[in-house]
């Protein structure tokens, strides 16, 4: 039997603009009645100084402008005006959904910094004065102590601020900055207990440097309204 004749593969058609001559026919007489109309209507206007449109005289409606224009002066500062008035009032709005969502991730029942804030748990305000203690004591092995309860202690703020993740790693990579001023110290402070707990005596740690650490989560409890 003779072999099947294979089917020829449709010829792509060339890439850039492709047009049916129908299509061209019609482009280029639309192109002719624009261009019939515009440049008449230029040379009119060097010619005599008249400038007309499809027939309209648009010199009246110049002049009418010329005549007026302390009025659209008046009129665009008005709406200047109003447009600066409308972006206030927008913004307004969107702080006001932005509180909202923040509401969301921080519930009214969460630490906050607020001066109205309630006052301290006294068990809180004690594992602090623990954590201070340890810090300032002698015992070079308190001293890690200190910052890994100071971590634990962050580690529960974090849950109370309902942020998602397993770690606290996990957790300050959820936070949003503008919500967080502090997320700079909590990071290097939660750095320093990781190498702590990684490296165990090997890693080098003196008193000046056990202050340090624990003023950085001093400073993220203090945001927080928790000391």
């Amino acid at each position: 039997m003779p072999p099947k004749d294979k089917k020829e593969k449709p010829k792509e058609k060339p890439k850039g603009w492709n047009f049916d001559p129908i299509e061209m026919v019609v482009i280029l007489l639309f192109l002719m009645v624009i261009f019939g109309t515009i440049l008449p209507a230029i040379w009119n206007y060097i010619i005599s100084g008249e400038f007309s449109f499809f027939g309209f005289e648009l010199a009246p409606v110049f002049a009418f402008f010329k005549s007026h224009v302390q009025f659209f002066k008046a009129l665009g500062f008005v709406i200047a005006g109003g447009a600066a008035i409308g972006t206030f009032i927008f913004n307004q709005k969107g702080d006001a959904v932005w509180r909202e969502e923040k509401a969301k991730l921080y519930p009214a029942n969460t630490p906050t910094a607020s001066p109205d804030a309630e006052p301290i748990q006294q068990p809180m305000a004690n594992k602090w004065q623990e954590i201070i203690t340890h810090a300032e004591s002698e015992v070079p092995s308190n001293w890690r102590l200190a910052i890994i309860e100071a971590d634990i202690m962050l580690d529960d703020l974090l849950d109370q601020l309902h942020l998602p993740g397993d770690t606290i790693g996990d957790k300050l990579k959820a936070v949003e900055k503008s919500d967080f001023i502090t997320i700079d110290q909590a990071w290097e402070a939660h750095k320093v207990r990781n190498m702590i707990a990684h490296e165990g005596s090997n890693f080098l740690l003196n008193q000046h440097e056990t202050r340090r650490i624990i003023s950085l989560y001093g400073a993220v409890f203090k945001e927080f309204g928790l000391i």
